[in-house]
């Protein structure tokens, strides 16, 4: 929090944050960057496993009065998903247990996460639209699939594979 946020991550020897096309560019590696807080919103979960629950609070209101997702953005769609949406959905389960079980924490909380998450994870849906059904590696977050994407026919099949995983949470929690 103190050296990288709101970025996306930290850059580990100069102690500064890593923020997409301003830092030296590490190629495809940069397009797990959004510029929405991409290792906060990960590192959620280990807030309250390491019992830092007034922590992991103030931070999910920090990822709720900051993050948005319409940038005009070309972003990984496996890592968004692994990262963002994985983030999310572990973030918002936690807050709602803590808020059923501990007297001081969470009582403001509205599922803001979790409508945070069907708004990330509809602007990754574009990248289904093939004949396939294997995602597109890239998605625009603001514009969808753009043709140069959509020319883009490489994909991995274990990438695509794991996304299982958070999409059928996301619809477990929303009913959708």
């Amino acid at each position: 929090m103190e050296h990288a946020f709101p970025h996306d991550e930290i850059m580990p020897i100069a102690c500064a944050p890593r923020i997409r096309g301003k830092t030296p560019s590490r190629g495809d590696v940069d397009d797990a960057l959004g510029n929405f807080s991409v290792t906060l919103i990960d590192a959620l979960d280990t807030l309250v496993v390491i019992g830092e629950l007034d922590v992991f609070e103030d931070s999910v209101k920090k990822v709720i009065e900051t993050v948005r997702f319409d940038s005009d953005l070309v972003v990984s769609v496996f890592e968004t998903n692994i990262r963002m949406v994985g983030g999310l959905i572990s973030a918002h389960v936690l807050a709602k247990q803590l808020q059923q079980k501990d007297e001081g924490h969470f009582k403001w909380y509205n599922d803001e996460l979790l409508k945070m998450t069907v708004d990330l994870a509809d602007r990754l849906l574009p990248a289904f639209n093939t004949t396939s059904g294997l995602p597109h590696p890239r998605v625009n977050l603001k514009r969808g699939m753009l043709k140069h994407l959509k020319d883009q026919v490489d994909t991995c099949t274990a990438c695509s594979g794991t996304m299982i995983l958070e999409m059928a949470a996301l619809s477990r929690l929303t009913g959708n």
